[in-house]
């Protein structure tokens, strides 16, 4: 089969590029790219947009006016920068099979590099701002004139119809260029004008590679999406110079002047009106004048118009356009984390196009002609494909993806072969090198011998039921209850032990912090998570009606416990306000202060939803969790509403523990603030004797309180106790010396 194929290559191939020397593996084959010989010219005709008697099309955006328009409008300028940081945010690779293929496009991208002063970065991070402002980015190939600029050592022979390789990228400025096709859209050449004094450089088709988006069928250019959002830019902008015009207008009041009374004898002069006129007008803003009883002055009462309403509309109808939300404009507002995590998501899914793009004509003009040019033809052999990949910019959902996957191949969907490709790993690996080939199965090994002595030396079951019988001291003849069972089966899979369930009921009076407020806080986050429950149950109670059993899709019935979330959020925002505040009311009472130093509520508020809002998460993914898979299937509302409840209440304890660990936290947090603010150097945490090693490790460092940022601020509420859930550490004042106070 491999010789047929070889066959069919030699009866089309070209050979364009020599065999590298040096022990190459390259084929050295190459697949003929010659125009002449294998392009298949366009059918139909083109939309063409050329005036003035030349065939050059511009672009029918006016690219010239969206670069003044960026330099000059902030919400441009920083949608642009938002753009172009968040579509190399993650970075970029390099991947193929073929090692040796991967180190000779990076050796060639370097000598690039070195030879055009320009690095691979800033060619493809511009490559990436182009996109963004004209949806169009355009470089053009320096050929590499008798060798000049080629690494040394390393093969490269031009590709047809090029007489000379490639030795650098240079990009162009979308506004200079202009393309010249026939009827039916076929591309004849490139022309760049420099604007000054008419002086053009064309530039043959094989030396330009034009990356367009979102460009029209027979268009020769991409539209750029800030086109159409410039005139919402205007006119936003003017309604803000009509605004402007409007506050001066009304800040000052319009103040009418009444001169003398309409009786006989009492009339205003002229010299009087003269007078009156000249004190005004050399009256200061904030001057004052005493006038006799026939004078009188009154403000002219005018009703301005509110233009918020009409700011706003124009201001969103830009944020529309552009793509962005007020969030990020760093306008929080009302918007919480859900809301933002939704529109970051759009914006997000708008720059993967992007990288798409991006990423296919990197690949497909300019990895695979290097590759050519070096005798590593992808088309001869599909080993040596190299390809270009931005890396993910949602880490969040990558962990998602990667998690979901994997719990594909363990509940026996798919293959391993295909679990690491769909995350995008070469399914051919060496899996002795996996952790269980190497340490899981050592382990294993020996915990099985453990085992083994253990058993030997404890007896045999035989003899051991004599001593005493399986029947004595309550252990029952008949199976346990639906309910016990239940119980015990979650308590497993959830791996929350009843030992732990009694501790949680131990508050610390070492706080100094009443146990009504953990008590409060439990409560009202008791009532949510009940209210979770019987929604979960209607939910379930409604299945039964529609006469949907066996339950097929669970999740449905599951909706509720999500939107419980920020009802236990705004619980505990109301709590920990207070609870912050008599943190720092103990710090100015250890200091002997006559009042609480004053403390950044917003961002402490914000740390402490951000929290809690981790442990949230947890508690729904278990929940979720364990009930699709217990309720898939099951025929009876009854044991549906069964089972609902008992996974309910093998998690209810975990209320108590996040009320308990949240107003501690926030308490320390509060009362460490405090000190900082009042000028105390350093506190450290204070651990109970035979605490655990997280706790030991933790109270050895030193927190610092000096000339903290805003930053800082926030870094310390991840450094102070409590650690873990049940964590009884402390918190003191360290003085210089080394010693707690």
């Amino acid at each position: 089969m491999a010789k047929l194929f070889m066959n069919v290559l030699s009866r089309i191939g070209l050979k364009n590029a020599t065999t590298p020397t040096g022990g190459s593996s390259s084929s050295g084959i190459t697949v003929n790219r010659d125009p002449k010989a294998t392009q298949v010219k366009r059918v139909g005709y083109a939309v063409k947009n050329s005036s003035g008697g030349s065939d050059a099309e511009t672009p029918k955006s006016d690219f010239a006016a969206i670069a003044t328009a960026i330099e000059r409008d902030s919400y441009l300028t920083q949608t642009v920068l938002k753009y172009s940081e968040l579509i190399m945010k993650g970075g970029y690779a390099f991947k193929s099979r073929s090692d040796e293929a991967l180190q000779y496009l990076k050796t060639r991208l370097d000598m690039m590099a070195i030879a055009t002063q320009v690095p691979t970065d800033e060619l493809f991070h511009g490559i990436a701002d182009d996109i963004v402002r004209f949806h169009n980015s355009f470089v053009v190939k320096a050929r590499a004139k008798n060798g000049v600029g080629l690494p040394p050592g390393l093969p490269a022979t031009a590709v047809l119809p090029a007489k000379d390789p490639v030795a650098g990228y240079f990009r162009l400025p979308p506004a200079t260029i202009s393309i010249t096709r026939d009827d039916q859209g076929n591309v004849t050449s490139y022309t760049q004008d420099s604007g000054s004094g008419g002086d053009t450089v064309d530039f043959q088709v094989q030396d330009m590679i034009h990356i367009p988006v979102n460009r029209p069928a027979g268009e020769a250019f991409g539209i750029p999406f800030l086109a159409p959002v410039i005139d919402d830019v205007r006119l936003l902008r003017k309604v803000e110079e009509n605004a402007a015009l409007l506050l001066y207008r009304h800040i000052f009041p319009l103040l009418a002047y009444t001169v003398g009374v309409a009786q006989p004898g009492y009339e205003a002069t002229d010299e009087e009106l003269e007078a009156i006129r000249s004190v005004i007008e050399d009256l200061p803003t904030d001057g004052a004048i005493v006038l006799p009883e026939r004078h009188k002055v009154e403000a002219v009462s005018i009703t301005a118009i509110d233009g918020r309403p009409y700011l706003d509309y124009f201001e969103n109808r830009v944020f529309s356009g552009l793509g962005m939300s007020q969030v990020d404009f760093g306008r929080g507002d009302t918007a919480n984390r859900n809301t933002a995590d939704a529109m970051g998501g759009n914006k997000a899914d708008r720059v993967k196009g992007w990288q798409k793009t991006i990423q296919m004509y990197i690949d497909q003009f300019i990895i695979e002609e290097l590759l050519v040019e070096g005798g590593y033809d992808p088309m001869a052999n599909p080993d040596f494909k190299v390809n270009f990949v931005f890396n993910e910019i949602e880490q969040e959902m990558r962990i998602k993806v990667e998690t979901h996957e994997i719990f594909k191949f363990e509940h026996n969907v798919q293959t391993w072969d295909e679990t690491r490709k769909n995350i995008g790993m070469d399914p051919v690996t060496d899996e002795g090198r996996l952790h269980f080939q190497m340490i899981g199965m050592q382990q294993a090994e020996h915990q099985a011998t453990l085992d083994q002595a253990a058993a030997a030396a404890s007896g045999s079951a035989e003899t051991n039921n004599k001593q005493q019988p399986t029947n004595q001291n309550g252990t029952r003849s008949g199976p346990k209850s639906s309910t016990e069972s239940l119980k015990e089966m979650y308590d497993k899979v959830i791996g929350i032990s009843l030992k732990e369930k009694d501790q949680y009921d131990q508050i610390q009076s070492e706080f100094e912090l009443p146990i009504e407020t953990v008590q409060s806080l439990h409560k009202e986050m008791s009532k949510v998570f009940s209210a979770m429950e019987e929604d979960v149950i209607g939910e379930i109670q409604r299945t039964n009606t529609r006469n949907r059993f066996p339950m097929t899709s669970p999740s449905e019935a599951l909706s509720a416990i999500h939107f419980s979330k920020d009802k236990m959020d705004q619980v505990i925002q109301k709590e920990a306000r207070s609870v912050l505040l008599e943190g720092a009311k103990k710090a100015a009472t250890q200091l002997k202060l006559s009042k609480a130093p004053g403390i950044n509520l917003s961002q402490s508020l914000r740390l402490v939803s951000e929290f809690t809002q981790d442990s949230f998460d947890l508690m729904e993914e278990t929940i979720h969790h364990v009930l699709n898979e217990k309720l898939k299937g099951v025929d009876d509302e009854n044991k549906a509403i069964l089972i609902t409840r008992s996974v309910f209440e093998s998690v209810r304890h975990r209320i108590k523990a996040i009320a308990k660990t949240t107003v501690i936290k926030t308490y320390h947090y509060g009362y460490v603030l405090a000190l900082g603010r009042s000028g105390v150097s350093s506190v450290k945490a204070l651990h109970e004797p035979g605490s655990c090693s997280t706790c030991y490790e933790k109270s050895q460092e030193i927190i610092s309180l000096v000339e903290l940022s805003s930053y800082d601020e926030m870094a310390i509420f991840y450094r102070i106790p409590p650690f873990h859930t049940n964590c009884e550490c402390d918190l003191t004042i360290h003085d210089e010396g080394g010693e707690a106070k």
